[in-house]
């Protein structure tokens, strides 16, 4: 398994959504646990631009962090 945090660009209000691969999976500022390999990643938010990345050797006490621009 793989560890994820993704973080926005600007603040938002409320719990909003990480996408995975286009299906929402857990929120942002969270750790997210994955499978390994490469996955795009948003947010549910207006004006998210996705990010490809590939999860590869991360833990729990080491995640991945990806930051999602927002315009």
């Amino acid at each position: 398994m793989e560890y994820l945090i993704v973080r926005l660009s600007k603040p938002f209000e409320g719990k909003i959504s990480v996408l995975i691969n286009g299906q929402k999976n857990g929120f942002i500022n969270e750790t997210l646990t994955l499978e390994e390999g490469f996955v795009r990643v948003s947010a549910d938010v207006k004006g998210a631009k996705p990010k490809t990345l590939e999860l590869l050797d991360t833990t729990e006490t080491k995640p991945a962090e990806v930051t999602i621009l927002c315009v």
